[in-house]
């Protein structure tokens, strides 16, 4: 991915925050959409980088790649649901634990990663609706606050140690953007999120019972 033409990984770098900002603020109520953006950007990007790689840099090959990976982890996200969940779970986990490392000024260990994305998928299967919430909110969050910081030279989401690059106030400003947007895009969805049916039935009994006498 580092090895990317700038202009392909800026490219990559604003579809992702434009995905993050869907993701961060209507992810429940669009999850498969969610679902297929994620999944066009993985693996788009994934594919791209590949037969740029494959092909000794030649950009139309990347480019062709890209759309073509694109578009299969697109459908597969969709089509297969739990997959999906288990990968939106995985990423978060993955932000956790960038987070945690830059906090505590250690170089992210790739083990430790893979271990907290695989529990965050687990748990994403587990507890649907709640965690389908936190890591669009936060996930999305994550999305358009490193890209913005891609864009005015302070971080480089593709490089795993590039949170480490940004020391003191920097840092922090990153991971309290990070937490405000998250935070935001949780109490909105929280506030705007489509209620069940049993929970209209529910609401529909209580409307029709009336007051107490």
């Amino acid at each position: 991915m580092q090895q990317l033409p700038s202009e392909m990984l800026s490219l990559i770098v604003a579809c992702s925050v434009a995905v993050g900002v869907v993701q961060c603020f209507f992810g429940y109520r669009v999850f498969k959409l969610v679902l297929a953006l994620v999944g066009f950007l993985l693996g788009g990007t994934l594919a791209g980088a590949c037969g740029y790689a494959l092909s000794d840099g030649e950009a139309a090959i990347a480019v062709i790649a890209g759309v073509i990976g694109g578009a299969i982890g697109s459908a597969l996200m969709v089509a297969l649901f739990f997959v999906g969940v288990f990968v939106m779970g995985a990423l978060l986990g993955y932000v956790l634990g960038m987070v945690l490392s830059g906090v505590g000024g250690s170089s992210p260990e790739p083990a430790v990663l893979l271990s907290l994305a695989v529990i965050g998928g687990i748990v994403a299967i587990i507890f649907q609706k709640l965690m389908i919430i936190l890591t669009t909110s936060f996930g999305g969050s994550w999305m358009v606050v490193t890209g913005i910081a891609y864009f005015i030279g302070r971080f480089n989401p593709v490089d795993p140690r590039g949170l480490l690059q940004s020391v003191g106030t920097e840092l922090y400003a990153i991971i309290l953007c990070w937490l405000a947007l998250g935070i935001a895009g949780l109490v909105l969805q929280y506030r705007f999120i489509p209620l069940t049916d049993k929970e209209k039935e529910e609401k529909k009994n209580s409307s029709q019972a009336g007051p107490p006498p």
